[in-house]
């Protein structure tokens, strides 16, 4: 694979010429955010070079670098050239999961509680598709996930009750179904903004609010990159891992906490 075309560098063209799209809180979630085309030019062809077949070959296909920091970069390849690049991360927990494929690597997932041999409904979202997951508009799957949230504006509180005093919180309780709770009681909350779309006819995409308690803080670097950036395991309903970079969040993350905000919602087979 070759990184030294436009289309190879992750550029995409425009009104102001070829932009680098590997820009901004997303993509710094996973410390792969490159600012330049130098920049993005030297990093991605390490990734290149050490890429692993996801499906399809050189020629037309889908590839994966995996970083020990457990972000993840996904190539893919037509006419042996890098068409699209997407930010991944290598979530640690894995939920079971029914879903239905949508254009542009989409997907309704419902995810399940099957322990006791029912099945329960534990969250809904729309979310985009990454690693080991087909693309193919209107097939059903099931499985298990590894669901991951990067975060595109993230906030801190130092527990419960100050997350119940926060404007945040009241937002977020006036959003949900069902009759009025008090903001302490409305932890977690998920809420599938892309699902929301969908159902509405007004298109897909993987955005979500979430608030919720960690459960598990840790501090993960970039080894191509560099970049340092926060992994927090989040009950979200269902185990969820959320990732920021170190300089979008202020303080120093630890169990206990309540993380909120919004997120870009991420799902890889298992």
């Amino acid at each position: 694979m070759s990184v030294a075309s436009e289309n190879a560098l992750g550029l995409s063209s425009g009104e102001g010429g070829t932009k680098v799209f590997t820009i901004g809180p997303t993509w710094r979630a996973v410390g792969f955010e490159m600012t330049t085309e130098q920049r993005a030019d030297e990093i991605l062809a390490q990734a290149a070079d050490q890429c692993t077949p996801v499906v399809g070959d050189m020629e037309n296909g889908t590839f994966q670098y995996v970083d020990r920091s457990g972000a993840v970069a996904v190539f893919d390849v037509v006419a042996e050239q890098i068409a699209d690049i997407h930010q991944d991360f290598n979530a640690s927990a894995a939920v079971d999961a029914r879903w239905v494929e949508m254009a542009d690597r989409f997907a309704l997932v419902d995810i399940v509680d099957a322990q006791g041999g029912t099945e329960r409904s534990v969250g809904k979202a729309c979310v985009a598709m990454r690693a080991g997951l087909g693309h193919e508009p209107g097939r059903a799957g099931a499985g298990k996930l590894g669901i991951s949230a990067l975060a595109q504006r993230v906030e801190l509180y130092e527990n419960v009750a100050s997350y119940a005093a926060s404007q945040t919180a009241k937002i977020f309780g006036a959003a949900l179904d069902g009759p009025q709770r008090a903001p302490e009681e409305t932890l977690p909350t998920f809420i599938s903004t892309g699902a929301v779309s969908v159902l509405q006819k007004q298109g897909a995409h993987a955005g979500a609010v979430l608030a919720a308690k960690v459960t598990a803080a840790e501090m993960h670097s970039n080894t191509l990159t560099g970049e340092n950036f926060w992994v927090l395991e989040v009950a979200a309903g269902f185990p969820l891992s959320v990732c920021v970079a170190e300089g979008d969040i202020a303080g120093r993350p630890r169990p206990g906490m309540v993380v909120a905000g919004e997120f870009l919602i991420l799902a890889a087979a298992k």
